[in-house]
């Protein structure tokens, strides 16, 4: 590993897409700081903080963008429109069969979703930012002075900032994958995370400094956080090998031998996506019963407190448990925690059967002469093949879940500060860890490509010339 971070900048292609790669994550911090049109920022975050919202619910919200949504800037809404676009198209898959035959139709199929998966996106960005638009103008305060008379020209200001910032910040993330390292879209994801870091490091200090926190719980958290680090490394590079047979065949006038071969099977093949459909299916109703709930008058703060990370209808206090210790983790066993831990379960089967066909494997190994030893081809080797995806991907699915709630079980269960738990798992350190991992097989594929590439022109100089002048890298 150590010997590629030497060799990056020696190939002349990689390093121009790591520098492409760079460029392009500067231009999208430094938009980030790009604040909406006519909103008083400081007084945003100070009604924020007083209302206790950035703690929570909005807290997550932030998580994804990057700090963008606190700071209310024009990419406050970040990329998830663009993920919840591609959860519609992907649903919509199932039951639309002229999706589904775009789907199968190669590139050109894929450009034509990926184009309706854009058209999604600044639809969604702009209801989204109209009711942004409502949220702000409930706080007079938080709107510059000029405009408080004027709110459809401050809502359509609004509508269009952010629209405009979360379409470029798609494309930001197309220019990625198509001419940078890694995939654009998680890794400006991952990139809104790891930004938060520092801020998280600082407040943990100030809270340790102020005996709100123990050293032994930081010191817990970062146990936690390496043991976590190393199950989702092991879990996402984990695979279950199926043995392949290829028949003999006749090649040209060679007889080609019987080989043996394998199918390997991800555990978890859905990556991180259903955390993150996850989380932005479970974002609307918890804001939606959030605000109704906090609106004084409605009579349905009962809701509000139903569907908050740290509320008080738990099991713990449900069966009057009395007892500290590992007790205390049943305080977090609430509404809320269920529905996530139910939607990451249910993401990550549905999505593996979108992604993974296993009648289509089947058919291929059929036609290309290999079949799986003790199984017809055609049917009953596709129901071996799906039995096997089936129990390795139960495995993956109670990996995520496991990671996925840990931070709200030491949450609320021990009450420790969100910016401290956030650090002991969750969907922050799954993006982080499993974006990282493919950048760097990106990066190490395309050596090799050049490795690959450099071996063949030396054999193309033939075999009398062995002083011939080696190919200058690429």
């Amino acid at each position: 590993m150590l010997q590629i971070f030497r060799n990056l900048f020696s190939i002349r292609d990689l390093r121009r897409r790591i520098l492409f790669t760079l460029m392009i994550i500067a231009i999208y911090r430094i938009g980030s700081h790009i604040p909406c049109p006519f909103v008083d920022v400081e007084n945003l975050r100070d009604a924020f903080t007083a209302e206790g919202a950035m703690g929570g619910l909005f807290g997550a919200a932030d998580l994804f963008t990057g700090g963008n949504f606190s700071r209310m800037s024009v990419m406050a809404l970040g990329i998830m429109p663009y993920i919840s676009a591609s959860i519609i198209l992907q649903l919509m898959m199932v039951v639309v069969p002229r999706l589904e035959k775009l789907a199968k139709e190669g590139d050109a199929g894929r450009k034509k979703i990926t184009q309706y998966t854009r058209y999604g996106t600044v639809l969604l960005s702009a209801v989204q930012g109209f009711g942004l638009g409502l949220f702000i103008m409930q706080d007079p305060t938080v709107i510059m002075s000029f405009m408080r008379e004027t709110p459809v020209l401050f809502l359509f200001t609004t509508v269009i900032a952010v629209t405009a910032g979360t379409t470029f910040l798609m494309w930001l993330g197309e220019k990625i994958t198509e001419k940078g390292v890694g995939n654009g879209i998680s890794m400006i994801i991952a990139l809104g995370i790891m930004a938060a870091y520092p801020q998280n490091v600082l407040a943990t200090y100030t809270s340790v400094r102020l005996e709100a926190v123990t050293p032994f719980a930081v010191l817990a958290i970062a146990v936690l956080m390496v043991l976590a680090a190393i199950l989702i490394v092991l879990v996402q590079e984990g695979a279950r090998k199926i043995p392949i047979q290829h028949a003999k065949m006749v090649v040209g006038r060679k007889m080609q031998q019987a080989q043996t071969n394998y199918l390997p099977l991800k555990v978890n093949t859905a990556g991180v996506m259903p955390v993150i459909f996850a989380m932005a299916i479970l974002t609307l109703p918890t804001t939606i019963f959030g605000w109704v709930g906090a609106t004084p008058g409605t009579g349905l703060g009962f809701f509000g407190e139903l569907f908050s990370m740290t509320s008080r209808y738990n099991l713990y206090d449900l069966l009057g448990l009395e007892r500290g210790a590992i007790f205390n983790l049943l305080k977090a066993a609430n509404l809320y925690t269920l529905l996530y831990a139910v939607l990451v379960a249910f993401f990550c089967f549905f999505y593996t059967a979108i992604v993974f066909n296993p009648q289509d494997v089947a058919d291929n190994l059929r036609r290309v002469g290999a079949f799986v030893p003790g199984y017809r081809p055609g049917k009953q080797t596709a129901d071996y093949i799906d039995k096997v995806m089936t129990r390795i991907t139960l495995v993956g699915a109670v990996f995520l879940v496991s990671v996925s709630v840990m931070p709200q079980l030491v949450m609320a269960g021990f009450g420790i500060p969100f910016v401290l738990a956030d650090f002991a798992g969750g969907t922050g350190l799954i993006i982080v860890v499993a974006v990282t991992l493919d950048t760097m097989k990106q990066v190490e594929s395309r050596m090799l490509m050049r490795h690959y590439d450099g071996f063949r022109s030396r054999r193309q100089t033939g075999g009398g010339q062995r002083w011939a002048k080696k190919p200058t890298p690429r």
